[in-house]
């Protein structure tokens, strides 16, 4: 399971996309899941997405 914590870790060395972000918390985890928890995150002001570059950072 992808906890918020481990999203968290993942992006505070740099900014990525959400398949790297993926490897990092749960390999062979589902996508649309990341994706959802992402957004909640992102209505949290717990992440920032930039939408030029597809990438996902800590806020």
């Amino acid at each position: 399971m992808i906890s918020e914590a481990a999203i968290l870790k993942a992006l505070e060395e740099k900014p990525m996309r959400i398949q790297a972000i993926l490897a990092r918390t749960a390999p062979g985890g589902s996508e649309e899941t990341l994706r959802s928890i992402l957004l909640k995150m992102r209505d949290a002001g717990k992440v920032l997405f930039n939408i030029n570059s597809g990438m996902w950072t800590k806020a």
